[in-house]
């Protein structure tokens, strides 16, 4: 049997047994019993009749902390991937610190010197710096004068570039280069000073080092960075007392340098002495000839030298490219805004440019060389003409804007201002009424016609037949059935009818 619920029911103002339980379960248990019925009515009318079927509250959702999976996946966070991208960077820079690590200076020539001790000893000059100016073109040969051998050695100066069977010479030297009439320079043993306990002399270096400038042979230096350079020289050196000629065994510079390789070749020479031009031919054939050393050194760029030099040419042309492509952005826009910001660019690779060409290692200044030709120099050009085309451009746009702006306020008022105004020319002025006789003109031609054809008020039925008209006393007619109607005169003089 179905349960009938009366109207206070259904409009919750006293709710179903089964209602009523959800309604208890709110209150703890440990609370004083309260009438069910009071109750209700507090709620109710706190409510203010609401249809409030359920009193719990729906459980809050708990945002979802985990991160998606795609494909069984969970992605990397911005934070993890920030972290390793720092991490890796620290690892970079220290695994390219290792480079420095044994990066001191090693003696070189020791395995050398120690062999010339053994096998040929004697007088050698070492070429311990060899510094390379392009500009000038010039080399300069920081030499070291050095023995090996017990018999060539000064005692307590054993030690020198790593060897310990060579040292300074024991005899004063004289040392000739290129040819040179007088001493170059010389040397003298007694001024090396010795240490406070006497067993061991200092090395000054100013004392046994000398400087030796040379002119380059620059047929290729406009072929930088593959620029080479050639250089002989001739040295020999006799005892200072008795001018007696001594024999120079080797001649040997240092191959690797800041900015340049070197690649020296010595041969033993002769020479004669410089007097022989004021002798006789008999005495100058009766003359003997003077023992002396030959160098031949090339140099040239190291590979690294070259190829960051390269990457800087071509990180240019490609700027200098990209100021075209500054025009051809700038040419299909039509914002002069976005012209200005083309043109900001361009000026700034006319600038980055030249520091680019400044930076290449040990590089020549701007005389025309080779790369400056292809490179620098028409760099320069296509990136100035990419420039004006763009200052051109933005000049066109702007004043093609400000010829609109003036050009769109007369438009404006001509399009808001009515027909009989636009004769109006200053506050001041009065208006021409002379179209008004026009007008006038054709309003009374329009009252002399006939009046139009008046329309009906509903549409004719052209199945019915039209009367005539009924002729009437006093020579008038009366309209037929449709013309009655439709709304005409009853009676119509027949001359105006027609």
């Amino acid at each position: 049997m179905a349960t009938r619920h009366s109207f206070l029911s259904t409009t919750g103002l006293i709710r179903a047994p089964s209602n009523a339980s959800s309604i208890v379960s709110l209150y703890p248990a440990s609370s004083p019993p309260v009438d069910a019925e009071s109750s209700t009515q507090k709620k109710t009318k706190n409510l203010k009749s609401k249809n409030i079927k359920n009193l719990t509250l729906p459980p809050t959702e708990t945002p979802n902390l985990k991160r998606r999976a795609h494909a069984g996946v969970i992605p990397l966070g911005p934070v993890f991937i920030v972290g390793m991208a720092v991490v890796l960077s620290l690892f970079y820079i220290g695994a390219l610190s290792f480079a420095f690590i044994g990066a001191e200076d090693e003696a070189v020539f020791k395995d050398m010197l120690n062999d010339l001790a053994r096998n040929d000893p004697g007088i050698l000059l070492i070429g311990d710096n060899v510094d390379v100016d392009v500009d000038e073109p010039a080399i300069t040969v920081r030499w070291s004068l050095v023995a090996c051998g017990q018999t060539y050695l000064l005692p307590g100066s054993e030690g020198t570039h790593g060897s310990s069977l060579c040292g300074i010479p024991n005899v004063p030297l004289n040392v000739y280069v290129d040819g040179d009439e007088k001493p170059t320079w010389s040397y003298d043993p007694d001024k090396i000073p010795s240490s406070s306990a006497g067993f061991s002399r200092l090395s000054v270096q100013n004392l046994y080092q000398f400087d030796s400038d040379h002119v380059l042979d620059v047929h290729e230096a406009r072929l930088y960075p593959f620029d080479t350079y050639h250089l002989t020289t001739n040295l020999r050196a006799e005892v200072a007392n008795t001018s007696t000629p001594t024999s120079i065994v080797r001649l040997v510079t240092l191959s690797d340098t800041a900015s340049f390789i070197v690649h020296s070749f010595d041969t033993a020479s002769t020479v004669l002495p410089s007097s022989s031009s004021s002798m006789s031919d008999s005495d100058a054939a009766s003359s003997t000839e003077l023992p002396s050393r030959d160098l031949d050194m090339t140099i040239k760029r190291p590979g690294e030298a070259r190829f960051f030099a390269l990457m800087l040419f071509g990180i240019s042309w490609m700027m200098a490219h990209a100021t075209v492509g500054y025009v051809a952005l700038a040419w299909k826009s039509t914002s002069s805004s976005r012209v200005a910001y083309y043109l900001v660019l361009s000026v700034i690779t006319m600038m980055v440019i030249p520091q680019l060409r400044n930076t290449m290692p040990d590089a020549p200044g701007y005389d025309g060389v080779l790369i400056d030709q292809i490179g620098f120099f028409s760099q320069m050009v296509m990136a100035g003409i990419a420039t004006i085309t763009l200052l051109c451009t933005l000049a066109k746009r702007e004043l093609a804007s400000i010829s609109e702006d003036n050009e769109q306020p007369t438009q404006s008022t001509a399009a808001s201002t009515p027909g009989p105004m636009k004769a109006l020319k200053g506050p001041s002025a009065s208006i021409d009424f002379r179209h008004m006789r026009s007008l006038s003109k054709n309003f009374l031609t329009k009252l002399d016609r006939a009046p139009p054809t008046p329309i009906p008020e509903s549409p004719l039925n052209p199945f019915e037949p039209e009367a005539p008209p009924v002729q009437r006393s006093g020579g008038s007619y009366q309209a037929g059935r449709r013309g009655q109607r439709n709304g005409f005169p009853s009676q119509v003089e027949f001359s105006k009818w027609v």
